[in-house]
């Protein structure tokens, strides 16, 4: 779980609120850890409307970038794969250092749509 120094939620930028709502999402569904390209499905899933004119397009790059400050902010964990990609390669996997009910209270509401 977090420690003393994770910042505020509703402080971080829009776009990495929204990968951690993702992957809030997630992990009310026991779907963590998560590899990227989820990350970007779910997190592109949710933004429609008024939210894309906050947040823009997201792109896996967009989510990776995301990922890392989130995982330095004390926010997200990465985690070793059980498996490795068809390339032999192990990719990282997410999950979240907080409670998922700290991160849906303290995201911006235009982002959750309530």
């Amino acid at each position: 779980m977090a420690t003393e120094s994770t910042p505020e939620i509703d402080s971080i930028p829009p776009l990495e609120q929204v990968v951690l709502l993702g992957i809030a999402t997630l992990d009310r569904e026991d779907e963590t850890p998560v590899r990227t390209p989820t990350v970007r499905r779910v997190c592109r899933n949710r933004i429609t409307g008024d939210e894309t004119r906050v947040v823009g397009s997201i792109s896996e790059a967009d989510v990776i970038r995301a990922l890392y400050r989130l995982e330095d902010d004390g926010l997200v964990d990465e985690t070793e794969p059980d498996q490795t990609s068809p390339t032999g390669k192990g990719r990282p996997a997410y999950e979240l250092a907080v409670d998922p009910t700290t991160v849906f209270g303290g995201v911006d509401d235009e982002l959750t749509g309530e």
